[in-house]
């Protein structure tokens, strides 16, 4: 069972042959076009524009809504086939659905084959047939401006299968059918050649030679007269047969002649993309007037996947292939009045008839393929303007573009733009220039050079020829020569092919400013580029900067990861570095070179003094003066999200300062303080620490202490909160004791002692912690925040309760409270409630504790950290267990596992293992052994010396402590 949707004369949606309830006209033409997008999703704007055009009202959009409803009311009938589905940006209708259109091109195909084998009585039963699917007008009564090109598109499709059908009846020699035919056709267009030659043909075969001749000259002085026009090759051809009575006895309208097959050969290596191949085949292969451009950067291979598809292809166009190279990407692209030229004579035009001018040429052009079906490859197009003369004018010829550039101005276009080849691909290329034996042997080193290669097609075939070409060679030495010289891109040469060659091309077609954008980008080796980011690096204003980003995404030059986001391929990187080094970009106003990473650098710190004032009101750092005003953020989630986005670019600036100047050196020590100041832990790698330690070298070796003090406190800050290893921190915090001067630097002292105070509470030594941590408030109250200070007191009152000061602990936890209570004081009010809160609870003060512990969730869930709301479970949960509160215990340990970010290694383990074995030890103690049994399968698949953890923690809290393994608890009880 299926859906069947008519459009050939007035819209019917049927199915089983029984027509759905009748929809309104605006309806149908949105049916329709969901439809005609074969899968694809239409949006609201394309919708609202197809169907009121630029009448459309306010109210289009719940219109739209109201159709969608509608529709799938009606194809609820069969809701296993058709289905309307609802998108972010518009309607996809997905499912089996016919429409009486399918199949009409592989008909006239056939048709074609049957008449070129002899079998026109076939061929005209075909066309007879697929005429019949006309009900009238096609899509009669449907209003907009998209079902009205569409009807003439489909009135153009009928008209050339009534032509074919006229041709087999000349053929047939049933002249006088074919004459009635022909002379209610010509009527409707007089300006046909087709029809006019057949009209000759028909009249001649029929004993009239001179009104055959007269009809010649009719549609000559139209031309003329109306055109300024002769009449084509074909036409003439004809009319000198029939002067010399020499027409073919067959009944064909001209001489045979041979058809053009200008493809280049198939790429016989050709690897990879075949999803995308076989879509682009469908394409081309069924639709009626296809127009297939593919774009992408220089050397991703569009020439290659092109002659692939058309060769696979060119059975189904059996009047011939037409193929162009419009040195598009070069600097003097081929004019189309040449291309004209070189197409019409490969059409054996005659160059006498030939016409001047790229109007007249495009006129006749359409004339000659006019009732053929040909494949017309245009590679290496400049742009759309140089395309659209080139386009045949009637259904049945397909068009396959390539440009670096996409080529979304021609009508009807089918768009694919070519990424790189996948890892696999790209072995898979090299494996077959060079050969299995050879690769098989080395794989890991294949992966590696496709890698180097930036799994560029054209790099690749490079590389692997020169390989292939000297047998003497390992792989892994081609790998380690090409790691070794990679900024070297003459080294991408092989023969005739030469990478700069293809990237320079499209460089030099660059307008000046985006030739300047796309050099001083290049400088900047971030991962991504945020659109705040290239304005800063530029010196201009966001919109125009996305302008020039967008003008070399469109060239191939650049590519973007989404809206606002850039980057290079890394061979185009290395060339267009190449390119600024040979014209370097001289600032007017201070006559000095432009200095990229200085702009990302000043950008990215400006930026974070705004996160630091949104997050923690107040906070003093003494950060280095900044030009730029960097990006505004307006509260915890927007700061909180660039941080989260922005983490691997702050990495890559601090690599880029260490090989930089001074200058760069010292934004980026202090950019690196901001970050650790905000205290927002991430999913921080082992890069993170290199980077910081590579810059805190770099430091001291400019004699700069104060900048290696401070990127020394943001890799402590890593290393203890991001990795969770305090053990590796101990060694740079005592240096940073030694070296930080307090009265210079008050902060970075300050928080000295606090990783100090923290190292202290990790070695089960509350009294050296709360030393420290005393401290660092004294420090804090000279030259920080009122906010500092009370991270100081929080602490103080969590190593004051650790060494059994409660009544300390209750003291500082009070003046950490009190104050305050913006955004970035939030976490500091957490961890004094919290520490409060086991304190009373330790004391036997069950209700004020729990309540405690009420708010400190409450804070942490305000400051919207699910990492601090699972600390405060943690902690509630040990507490409660203590106090012997087991049900209150088991709940708060099993919350914080809710609640716990996994995406940090060293802290997970720790919380981990606490939060099971509070858990695990308070289901006991219950007699919930089934639920403890469960909870033991999972603690001892996650932490692999949960046994052992077990065996200390029951020495601590259980009555009667564990001597050996724990026992097993038994699932049944």
């Amino acid at each position: 069972m299926s859906w069947q949707l008519a459009v050939l004369g007035p819209v019917e949606l049927t199915t089983e042959g029984v027509p759905a309830t009748p929809m309104p006209p605006k309806q149908q033409a949105a049916l329709v076009m969901l439809a005609f997008a074969r899968g694809r999703t239409v949006s609201i704007e394309e919708l609202a524009d197809g169907i009121w055009g630029i009448d459309r009202p306010s109210s289009a959009v719940g219109a739209l809504r109201n159709y969608a409803w509608a529709l799938r009311k009606q194809l609820a009938a069969r809701p296993e086939t058709v289905r309307l589905f609802s998108e972010s940006r518009g309607y996809r209708l997905e499912g089996p659905l016919e429409l009486d259109i399918d199949g009409i091109d592989g008909c006239r195909a056939e048709a074609e084959q049957a008449r070129a084998d002899g079998h026109l009585e076939r061929a005209d039963a075909i066309l007879r047939a697929q005429l019949r699917l006309w009900r009238g007008d096609p899509l009669a009564g449907v209003p907009g401006p998209w079902a009205g090109a569409e009807r003439a598109r489909l009135r153009r499709l009928q008209r050339v299968l009534r032509e074919d059908l006229i041709d087999i009846t000349v053929r047939r020699g049933d002249y006088s059918r074919a004459l009635a035919d022909l002379e209610a056709l010509i009527t409707v267009d007089p300006h046909s050649e087709r029809l006019r030659g057949l009209m000759m043909t028909a009249l001649y075969r029929a004993g009239r030679r001179t009104e055959a001749l007269g009809e010649y000259q009719r549609i000559r002085r139209l031309l003329v007269a109306e055109q300024g026009i002769e009449p084509g090759p074909a036409l003439l051809e004809l009319h000198r047969q029939i002067l010399s009575d020499e027409v073919p006895g067959d009944g064909s309208a001209v001489a045979a002649q041979p058809k053009p097959a200008q493809l280049p050969p198939d790429t016989a290596d050709f690897t990879g993309r075949q999803e995308l191949a076989r879509e682009l085949c469908g394409v081309l292969a069924d639709s009626i007037t296809p127009i297939v451009a593919i774009s992408g950067m220089g050397g991703v291979g569009k020439t290659a996947l092109a002659l692939h598809v058309a060769h696979r292809i060119r059975d189904r166009y059996p009047d011939g292939q037409l193929y162009v190279d419009l040195h598009g990407a070069g600097a003097d692209p081929a004019e189309p009045e040449q291309v004209l030229g070189a197409l019409l004579r490969g059409l054996n035009v005659p160059p006498r008839d030939v016409p001047a001018g790229a109007a007249e040429r495009a006129a006749l052009f359409r004339s000659a393929v006019s009732g053929r079906r040909m494949l017309l490859v245009l590679d290496n197009a400049c742009d759309a303007a140089q395309i659209a003369p080139l386009l045949p004018g009637e259904p049945g010829c397909a068009v396959l573009v390539t440009a670096r550039r996409p080529m979304t101005a021609l009508p009807g276009v089918r768009s694919a733009a070519l990424k790189v080849l996948e890892t696999d691909e790209a072995a898979a290329l090299f494996t077959r220039i060079v050969g299995p034996a050879r690769v098989n042997a080395e794989p890991e080193s294949t992966r590696r050079i496709v890698e180097l290669c930036g799994r560029l097609p054209m790099a690749v075939r490079i590389v692997a020829a020169r390989v292939a070409a000297r047998p003497q060679w390992t792989i892994v030495s081609e790998a380690d020569r090409l790691a070794a010289e990679r900024h070297d891109l003459d080294r991408f040469r092989a023969g005739d092919l030469a990478l700069t060659a293809a990237f320079r091309a499209g460089y030099e077609q660059l307008p000046v400013e985006a030739a300047r954008a796309f050099r001083l980008l290049a400088v900047a080796e971030l991962p991504d580029l945020p659109l705040a980011a290239t304005a800063a690096v530029l010196d201009t204003i966001e919109p125009l900067a996305e302008d020039l980003c967008e003008e070399l995404v469109d060239r191939g030059m650049l590519e973007t990861v989404g809206r606002g986001r850039y980057h290079y391929h890394d061979l185009m990187r290395l060339f267009a570095a190449g390119c600024q080094q040979a014209e370097p970009i001289v600032c007017p106003e201070r006559r000095v070179l432009v200095d990229p990473v200085e702009r990302l650098l000043d950008y990215y710190l400006a930026t974070m003094k705004t996160v630091l004032r949104v997050r923690h009101p107040g906070v003093r750092l003494g950060l280095a003066a900044t030009a730029h005003p960097g990006t505004r953020l307006a509260d915890l989630d927007s700061t909180r999200d660039f941080m989260n986005v922005e983490r691997r670019n702050l990495v890559a600036l601090y690599r880029l300062a260490a090989v930089g100047t001074r200058r760069h050196r010292l934004l980026a020590a202090d950019l690196a303080l901001a970050v650790s100041g905000t205290m927002l832990a991430s999913d921080a790698t082992v890069d993170i620490e290199k980077a910081l330690e590579e810059l805190i070298r770099a430091c001291e070796s400019d004699g700069n202490s104060l900048s290696a003090n401070r990127a020394r406190l943001a890799l402590v800050f890593v290393v203890v909160s991001e990795l969770g290893e305090p053990e590796r921190a101990a060694d740079h915090v005592d240096r940073l004791l030694e070296d930080v001067n307090t009265e210079v630097e008050p902060w970075v002292a300050g928080s000295t002692h606090i990783f100090a105070g923290a190292l202290g509470m990790h070695h089960h030594d509350p009294v050296r912690a709360a030393t420290h941590f005393a401290a660092a408030l004294r420090l804090y109250r000279c030259g920080a925040s009122p906010e500092c200070v009370r991270v100081a007191y929080s602490l103080l009152a969590q190593a004051h309760s650790a060494a059994g000061r409660d009544r300390d602990s209750l003291a500082a936890a009070a003046r950490a409270v009190v104050g305050d209570t913006r955004p970035g004081t939030r976490r500091n009010v957490m961890w004094a409630l919290t520490e409060a809160a086991c304190v009373l609870s330790g004391q036997g003060e069950a209700e004020l504790g729990a309540r405690l512990f009420d708010a400190a969730l409450r804070t942490a869930r305000r400051g919207g950290s699910t990492r601090f709301e699972s600390t405060v479970h943690s902690r509630a949960a040990v507490a409660h267990l203590s106090a012997g509160r087991l049900p209150q215990a088991a709940e708060h340990a099993e919350r914080a596992e809710a609640t716990r970010d996994s995406s940090r290694p060293g802290v997970l383990h720790t919380y981990n293992l606490y939060n099971l074995l509070v858990r695990y030890t308070a289901l006991r103690r219950m007699g919930r052994n089934v639920d403890a049994a469960e909870c033991y399968r999972t603690a001892t698949t996650q932490i692999p010396d949960f046994d052992q953890a077990l065996i200390r923690w029951g020495a601590l809290v259980d009555p009667t402590p564990h001597s050996g393994r724990p026992e097993p608890v038994s699932v049944g009880g």
